[in-house]
């Protein structure tokens, strides 16, 4: 397909066959799944399971990569599908418009390759409590991601290894206090940033930036295509699961790849 032309000297065909084999599955299509959604559809996966309740409003527009005058009040799952066939018609996407729920979630990730877990951090808590058994029975990878400020902070999860909640034990047990963040992550960020965020989480309101839906976009879908085509030679490293983690910020110009056993 010609819309592949210039990517085919990174994945070449090898690199394609298989991207058109593995089904990626999306829960949500916010300001960091939607724009990694379409990332990927411009590399060449084709097969996705798409998990998406919500309407675009007129706040998505600072941010959501399918957000514009002419999708407000859409389904945000209509407009990503209408997006993704109009770049590849031959694409196989299996649609959840209900969202995921937890009558639904073991069907959503079975036979699945790559399980994009980018659900608002105010919904899904039940979705996320079941999930970490569901990926050691489907042995299907977690990746999520988070816009922070101007960057993202991005944790996956193998599905045999360290999960969320051990993860998030270990990060907060030298965590100074006081920020948005545990201390060691959060420094990794511009303080004047986290404090502005931290102003207007006071306020009710959640800031973000163009900037860090960009910087997460670009760090959850290259992950997921780190992991994809691992040990093809086509990629040279391994992905990152936890205990690392990694952090991008563009204001203070720092990435960061760091572990939170250390």
């Amino acid at each position: 397909m010609h819309y592949l032309d210039r990517s085919s000297p990174f994945f070449g065909n090898d690199g394609f066959e298989i991207l058109k084999k593995k089904t990626i599955s999306f829960a949500g299509l916010g300001g960091v799944g939607g724009g990694a959604f379409l990332a990927l559809v411009r590399c060449g996966a084709s097969n996705f399971r798409l998990a998406e309740n919500g309407v675009f409003d007129p706040p998505d527009m600072n941010r959501q990569a399918a957000a514009f005058g002419n999708t407000m009040d859409r389904k945000k799952l209509d407009v990503y599908v209408e997006l993704a066939r109009s770049i590849n018609p031959d694409m196989n996407i299996q649609e959840y418009p209900d969202g995921i729920q937890a009558d639904n979630l073991d069907d959503f990730l079975a036979e699945s390759d790559a399980f994009v877990a980018v659900i608002d951090v105010e919904k899904g808590e039940d979705v996320k409590t079941m999930t970490p058994a569901l990926q050691e029975k489907h042995q299907i990878p977690a990746f999520t991601c988070a816009a922070i400020g101007f960057g993202a902070l991005m944790v996956n999860y193998a599905p045999d290894g360290m999960k969320e909640d051990i993860f998030w034990k270990l990060a907060k047990e030298n965590d100074a206090g006081g920020g948005l963040l545990p201390s060691a992550m959060q420094d990794n960020f511009s303080p004047q940033a986290m404090a502005h965020m931290k102003n207007g989480l006071a306020k009710g309101v959640i800031p973000t930036t163009a900037i860090g839906g960009l910087a997460s976009n670009a760090l959850l879908a290259n992950e997921v295509l780190v992991y994809l085509l691992a040990g093809t030679g086509i990629i040279e490293r391994e992905p990152v699961f936890a205990p690392n983690y990694m952090t991008l910020d563009f204001i203070t110009q720092k990435m960061n790849v760091a572990s939170v056993t250390e």
